[in-house]
């Protein structure tokens, strides 16, 4: 049995991302670590939080903040407010690790024990859409299309900074949430641990001081709105 922590969305939040890793750190059995992208974008320890990853990390995907980066999504596809961190971004990240966000993969599918297992940052559709909905309905619809196309036991995304688990007719859809940025109503950080055989999954919230990246933020005269959303997790 794989035992794996997934996470995604840190931007630059080393903060969140040291609490995530001390956690996970002292939860046994954990095999491997992946990161499904946006390691960057929003705050300001790109560099930081890239080291990090690339040491713990078995695999990590490329997100659109990560992209943005590296120039390879169009700066209208973000909100000023994030165009302006991408731009910061691009300032102040080190050569080898805007290097290092070139080589990151848009799709991917692993094996684990048994279970095939698709990972994208977005969707399985195009790699930065958005996999969320308020429909059961509408859930069912786009699982049942996704699972059609990828063919794989297990679907991970990240994205939307929301944790979601859901089961369709055998297959396993899980999007483990945001470790930097979450966006569910509730403040902290948040990650995923999954089982491969049997498939289970678990949602983990984490509580931690972001204090000292408010400060930071207000220090370097960058968003306030970024540094506000910490505090209620939207």
């Amino acid at each position: 049995m794989a035992r794996i922590a997934i996470i995604s969305d840190v931007h630059a939040n080393i903060y969140a991302l040291e609490a995530v890793l001390k956690d996970i750190q002292r939860k046994r059995n954990i095999d491997e670590i992946i990161c499904l992208g946006d390691v960057v974008g929003y705050y300001p320890y790109p560099n930081e939080c890239i080291e990090l990853i690339k040491e713990q990390c078995s695999l990590t995907m490329l997100g659109n903040h990560d992209a943005g980066v590296i120039g390879d999504e169009p700066s209208f596809y973000f909100n000023p407010t994030a165009y302006e961190m991408i731009t910061w971004t691009k300032d102040n990240i080190k050569p080898e690790h805007m290097k290092w966000l070139t080589t990151l993969p848009r799709r991917r599918t692993i094996e684990r024990n048994g279970k095939s297992i698709y990972l994208v940052h977005g969707s399985p559709f195009k790699v930065f859409d958005y996999m969320d909905s308020h429909s059961d309905k509408h859930w069912n619809i786009m699982l049942g299309e996704a699972f059609e196309k990828i063919q794989t036991d297990v679907l991970i995304v990240g994205h939307t900074h929301v944790p979601v688990r859901k089961k369709f007719k055998g297959k396993h859809f899980l999007n483990p949430g945001s470790v930097g940025q979450p966006r569910n109503g509730t403040p902290g950080a948040f990650y995923s641990i999954i089982n491969t055989n049997p498939f289970n999954s678990s949602i983990v919230h984490l509580k931690y001081d972001f204090s000292p990246l408010q400060e930071k933020m207000e220090q370097l005269g960058l968003p306030k709105t970024l540094s506000d959303r910490l505090s209620h997790g939207v």
